[in-house]
């Protein structure tokens, strides 16, 4: 029971905490710096703030989209995209989702295909069909149309 008590006191003090950095007017850089430190710690916090508090989402999505392609970071990344789909302007996300594909592999397209759909991005996910569409690579041209097979009733 002592544990329990603990960890929920430790509970608080974090929310107390998290809505404290809400109120900073650094907020977004401060967050930045966290997703782009090494520190594992840094990273795990930034991106459950953004889950909890996706305001900052859209300023920060390029390293999002990053990490939403790393085998680690993959899934908080997600869910912190995920969290502000409607804040974040489509043009932006085809934008951000086309570069961060200049040198990608097959599983980097068939990663960033399943953050769009989540997100609801379908013209970022048209633009990525696309990009695919071009690739010298047979396998990414493949899932290209696998893509458009899947998804093309909901692309622009």
């Amino acid at each position: 029971m002592e544990e329990w008590r603990a960890l929920v006191a430790a509970e608080q003090k974090v929310a107390r905490c998290r809505a404290e950095v809400n109120q900073l007017p650094s907020r977004a850089d401060l967050l930045a710096k966290a997703l782009s430190s090494s520190s594992a710690w840094d990273r795990s916090a930034a991106l459950e703030f953004l889950r909890l508090f996706p305001e900052d989402v859209p300023k920060l999505l390029d390293l999002l989209v990053d990490l939403s392609l790393s085998h680690g970071w993959a899934l908080p990344a997600r869910e912190a995209i995920r969290a502000a789909r409607k804040e974040i302007d489509p043009s932006q996300f085809a934008r951000v989702a086309v570069e961060c594909l200049s040198d990608g592999e097959v599983e980097d397209y068939l990663r960033l295909a399943d953050v769009l759909v989540e997100a609801d991005a379908w013209e970022a996910l048209s633009g990525v069909i696309d990009k695919a569409a071009e690739s010298s690579d047979p396998e990414i041209r493949q899932a290209s149309r696998s893509f458009i097979e899947s998804y093309g009733d909901m692309l622009p």
